[in-house]
């Protein structure tokens, strides 16, 4: 690109390059709000329509209004807030053993980026790179898990309640609607446990 930039910038006439700068200009104004963030949500939402622009992903993911750049980290303040609070009400006994686990590595993040005001401790999780990273300490005595079904949880932990629920209309939808589980006593260490969740993709 370098290369037949230089050569386009000598066969084109002097004349021709303030109009082709003026072109790249314009282009580039009509299309930065699709992948900068500039726009309010409601407005971006409006100016793709505008322009016939839908969102598509690679991953073959159902996707809603939003592109998956956009849509994967759209609401992490919510769940991080969902997760402090549920853990907020915790006794203070509980607290200092509780551990926060994700199903997905983006909610897992949400709760490692913004969950310092609620002091939430380092999450967990067993997809990508987070597996990694391990069970980071937590024995599986209390454990706030954010997503997944009831009947997941049932098996590996003594008791299941729903403290909390996120509903996140704009970003990815089968991470939307997301219930916030408290987890007791799970039934083996988290260390054995720990391989069967791990995940990919």
């Amino acid at each position: 690109m370098a290369g037949g930039s230089v050569a386009l910038e000598a066969w084109l006439p002097r004349v021709a390059k303030p109009v082709l700068a003026a072109v790249v200009f314009v282009v580039g104004a009509l299309f930065a709000p699709l992948f900068l963030p500039i726009l309010p949500v409601d407005a971006f939402i409006a100016y793709q329509h505008a322009l016939g622009f839908r969102p598509s992903t690679g991953e073959r993911l159902k996707l809603g209004e939003l592109p998956q750049y956009y849509a994967d980290q759209y609401g992490w303040p919510d769940i991080a807030k969902a997760l402090g609070e549920a853990y907020q009400t915790l006794p203070p006994e509980d607290r200092a053993r509780a551990a926060v686990f994700a199903w997905n590595y983006g909610d897992a993040a949400a709760a490692d980026v913004f969950g310092a005001p609620w002091s939430l401790p380092p999450a967990i999780s067993g997809h990508e790179n987070y597996y990694l990273w391990g069970p980071r300490g937590a024995d599986g005595s209390v454990v706030l898990v954010y997503g997944g079904q009831r009947e997941w949880l049932v098996p590996m932990c003594r008791t299941v309640e729903p403290v909390g629920h996120v509903d996140n209309p704009y970003g990815m939808p089968e991470e939307s609607g997301q219930t916030v589980w408290l987890c007791r006593d799970v039934r083996a260490p988290f260390e054995k446990l720990w391989p069967k969740l791990r995940h990919f993709g």
